[in-house]
């Protein structure tokens, strides 16, 4: 969003520079991305003057090009081709002599030389807006009024103001500030003043003209109110010169008078407005209403939309649609260089019916971008005023009285407000005194408890749709205050560990920081996935924007694929992933939604080091992160061979006889579907399942061990068939006293060992808490799990 640095100080009294500013309102929660300093343009015109087209005929030798005599005030005329398709007779154009400079708004200078077009002499140039550099049109060349003198250099004829403009990334749910008035008012917060609101010379209590057009709103629960205000006896023409380069300053096109000002008012109060052509409107009323059946509609640009019965809200006539309530205007009843009279609506539509249909349409404008977020429904009758006012100024005309027809009272927000519960929150002991003014100044009302004096009542402006919670107030608050003022104590308090509370949201985070710490990176992917990727039990999207954002997904697995594929295409192949998200199923008409933390690995588990070697990352790896978790939470459980659809090979944990985690080797099939280039290995944990188990468990607490450990190593060759995990198992079960781990080291398969078989290096650590392990006692324990080895997986042990 564009802000005006000159209309903003019309608004509101400052006097920080353009760049201190940025940083205000960047710390105020408008953030600043770019500062642009506009105003006169390189070469400030010079060379260029006013021409009159004296004929405009086709070119012998081109079928788009036409051979034009042009009088630019020198009693000669001169020769010029000319490409634009809207060049004709009459016209008073901008002309480039032979030997002017222009400097376009893309591409370097040049200066106009004596050229031959398809073997025809050009001497000069009829200049579109951005070969000049005033704009950034190229569809044809700009036509000036008709009154304009021949031969008058053409810096004085237009005229621009210089101005800073300020690019603030506004955030969804600030739509108050998407005007300039609306950032100054949080700016009036800051500076502890007032935002003015425009001057309006429109007085309501003085119009005496009666509105010929009558309101009816027949869908009141899209509709909550609609101000209408009827303007005769217009002239319409070209803007002004302030109100073009305003427009211009903000990348807007004047239009004309008329809708200029709507333009003018929506940037300026943020409030959309529609002006209709009265004389085209049938019947002398205007309803507001769905239509009862899908029909066909033609909108502003040209473009015939389907409307579908009973979903989309349209401003009509007796007879027929007119425009698409909050969103664009009709073809049949814009305003153009005919209109006499005028109906200019200002309204109040809901956010959600104003949403689905410029969804299900695929029109974004500036107004659905306001009405879609929130409008302020108290702003309607000042917007209409503000805008008759400046119609009348700029195009002539009388007003008529208003009429405002509203079908539900706006109440302000009701929020309670503790001031203790917010120092507690803030981290500062702020005093009732330095609360209310703030607040104040963001225009809520403030009445403290008489019971509890530590409780404050506040009454928030409808305009702040993004306030309804305590916490948004102390938001607020905070923003205003300055993050930067709160001082970070010298000492800081760390609560101990408690299940007591079952906090998901905190263990939520612990996990998420225990994964990063392990080198997993958190990825955030869409939700909705191609239809491809769904089956008979998909959650489909009635309106879908595309086919590949078509149905919610059924698993997490494509969402971690395509996130690898994306990097591996940027020369970026290892990847170490989690996620948490949800998965949707349909089944017997009922909607199933399912909560999972996913982990996904590929390419190098480790950086490159030439002094390490860097192993591929494997599902021992991801195994190995499970393993860690599963003892950072506490959790016991058996590993076992399972089969998912989305792997090759695929192993569960289980905890009794619930199944914690599934994780496994990603299946060639959708590997090559994703293109991908290394092995991708992916864990699925079931959140609630996961989550469960944990609160379920009783934290407990050993010393910490006194007497020395004992390791034993296996050398072993196995068949090919043996597992480690199962091995792992039955080793601990031979002595649940002593034995404390079971490591592998090293698996080898190759050249010297006979074929079906491999080589594992096992370590087993043994320990006594009661006393000093004794050799002989170490050596009763690895004879007995040597021949657990022996028997049960038919290894070999090579001893010596």
């Amino acid at each position: 969003m564009k802000i005006s640095y000159k209309w903003l100080k019309e608004l509101i009294d400052f006097d920080q520079s353009p760049e201190v500013l940025s940083d205000i309102l960047t710390a105020l929660g408008l953030e600043v991305s770019d500062i642009e300093t506009i105003g006169g343009v390189p070469g400030n015109f010079e060379g260029l003057v006013v021409a009159e087209v004296l004929s405009a005929e086709q070119h012998p030798n081109a079928d788009r090009l036409r051979l034009c005599q042009v009088d630019m005030g020198t009693g000669t005329p001169v020769q010029v081709v000319c490409g634009a398709p809207n060049v004709a007779v009459g016209q008073k154009v901008v002309f480039g002599p032979v030997g002017t400079t222009l400097y376009p708004k893309e591409g370097d200078p040049f200066t106009l030389k004596k050229a031959k077009i398809r073997g025809v002499e050009s001497e000069g140039m009829i200049c579109a807006e951005d070969e000049i550099g005033l704009g950034t049109s190229h569809d044809g060349i700009m036509v000036l009024a008709a009154d304009t003198p021949v031969g008058t250099p053409f810096n004085q004829v237009v005229h621009l103001d210089s101005d800073t403009i300020l690019e603030v990334e506004l955030t969804p749910n600030r739509v108050d500030a998407a005007s300039h008035y609306g950032v100054a008012r949080d700016l009036a917060a800051y500076f502890r003043s007032k935002a003015k609101l425009p001057a309006n010379t429109l007085e309501e209590a003085k119009l005496t003209l009666p509105n010929p057009i009558a309101i009816d709103i027949e869908d009141a629960e899209r509709c909550k109110r609609y101000t209408g205000i009827y303007i005769q006896g217009v002239t319409v023409k070209e803007s002004p010169e302030w109100v073009q380069n305003r427009l211009r300053n903000l990348g807007l096109r004047p239009i004309n008078n008329v809708v200029d000002v709507t333009n003018i008012v929506l940037h300026e109060l943020g409030h959309p407005l529609h002006a209709f052509d009265a004389d085209q409107l049938s019947g002398s009323k205007v309803v507001i209403r769905t239509v009862p059946a899908e029909e066909k509609f033609t909108t502003l640009d040209d473009v015939s939309r389907t409307l579908v019965a009973g979903e989309d809200l349209m401003i009509c006539d007796d007879n027929r649609p007119l425009c698409i309530a909050g969103v664009m205007g009709g073809l049949n009843s814009g305003v153009t260089a005919t209109t006499k009279n005028i109906f200019l609506e200002s309204a109040y539509f809901e956010a959600w019916s104003v949403r689905r249909t410029a969804k299900r349409m695929g029109l974004s404008t500036d107004s659905s971008f306001r009405f879609e977020r929130g409008a302020d429904p108290e702003m309607t009758v000042t917007a209409a005023l503000r805008a008759a006012a400046l119609i009348i100024e700029l195009a002539g005309g009388e007003a008529s009285v208003v009429t405002d027809v509203q079908k539900e009272i706006f109440e302000p927000f009701a929020v309670e407000f503790s001031l203790s519960k917010f120092n507690r929150i803030a981290g500062r002991d702020f005093t009732p005194q330095e609360v209310t003014e703030i607040l104040q100044g963001l225009e809520m009302a403030v009445a403290p408890d008489a019971a509890d004096g530590d409780l404050l009542h506040l009454k928030v402006p409808r305009y702040r749709v993004d306030v309804k919670r305590d916490v948004d107030v102390m938001e607020d608050l905070l923003r205003v205050f300055g993050y930067n003022n709160i001082q970070v104590p010298e000492q800081m308090a760390i609560p101990g560990i408690s299940k007591q509370h079952k906090d998901r949201s905190r263990l939520r985070v612990r996990i998420s920081e225990y994964l990063a710490a392990a080198g997993f990176q958190e990825v955030l992917n869409n939700s909705l996935v191609p239809r491809a990727f769904g089956n008979e039990h998909a959650v489909e999207l009635l309106n879908p924007l595309s086919e590949d954002l078509a149905v919610m997904r059924q698993s997490m697995v494509p969402g971690l694929l395509e996130t690898i594929r994306y990097n591996q295409n940027r020369q970026q192949p290892d990847v170490a992933i989690f996620e948490w998200g949800k998965t949707y199923d349909k089944r017997n008409e009922r909607f199933i939604e399912q909560e999972w933390l996913a982990m996904a690995i590929s390419g190098q588990r480790h950086p490159t080091h030439y002094e390490l070697k860097s192993p591929k990352a494997g599902l021992q790896a991801l195994v190995a992160v499970a393993e860690q978790l599963q003892v950072w939470l506490n959790l016991s459980g058996n590993l076992d061979e399972a089969k998912h659809p989305a792997m090759d090979y695929a192993l569960e944990w289980k905890a009794g006889k619930q199944i914690l985690f599934t994780l496994g080797k990603v299946s060639a099939e959708l590997s090559a579907r994703f293109d991908l280039r290394n092995e991708a290995f992916v864990l699925l944990a079931s959140w609630p399942k996961l989550a469960e188990a944990y609160f379920a468990t009783e934290i407990t607490y050993n010393e910490i061990p006194v007497y020395p450990s004992a390791r034993r190593d296996f050398s072993l060759m196995l068949p090919e068939g043996a597992l480690f995990e199962q091995m792992r198992k039955r080793i601990l079960a031979v002595d649940t006293g002593l034995i404390r781990k079971v490591e592998l080291h090293d698996v080898y398969r190759g050249k010297n060992l006979p074929e079906g078989r491999k080589s594992y290096l096992l370590s087993i650590v043994l320990r006594d808490d009661r006393k000093t392990l004794a050799d002989d006692a170490a050596d009763k324990v690895t004879s007995r799990i040597a021949q657990v080895l022996e028997q049960e997986f038919a290894a070999e042990i090579r001893r010596g």
